[in-house]
């Protein structure tokens, strides 16, 4: 997004979160216990999964608008959407 922004003169962010996301089948501590075998370096940092779709949504958002990388902070939006559809 700085990137996008301070090259390509993006002016806005639009996050958008689905529920079939592979960010919410397993935890932070899920993660870090399965790849034990792994070198230190792939474990460094949260991996920051999470179990509340809208709630990540708005720390996401937080997050942005909080990131000294981001310039341009005026229009940060984000919403969720359901990918999964029932069979008929």
């Amino acid at each position: 997004m700085a990137i996008s922004q301070r090259l390509l003169g993006t002016e806005e962010i639009i996050l958008v979160h689905h529920t079939d996301c592979g960010m919410l089948t397993f935890t932070d501590d899920q993660f870090r216990s399965r790849s034990r075998t792994r070198p230190a370096s792939s474990r460094r940092g949260p991996v920051e999964a999470f179990g509340d779709l809208d709630e990540d949504v708005r720390q996401s958002i937080a997050r942005i608008k909080a990131s000294p990388f981001i310039p341009k902070k005026h229009s940060v939006r984000g919403s969720s959407t359901t990918c999964r559809t029932e069979a008929a």
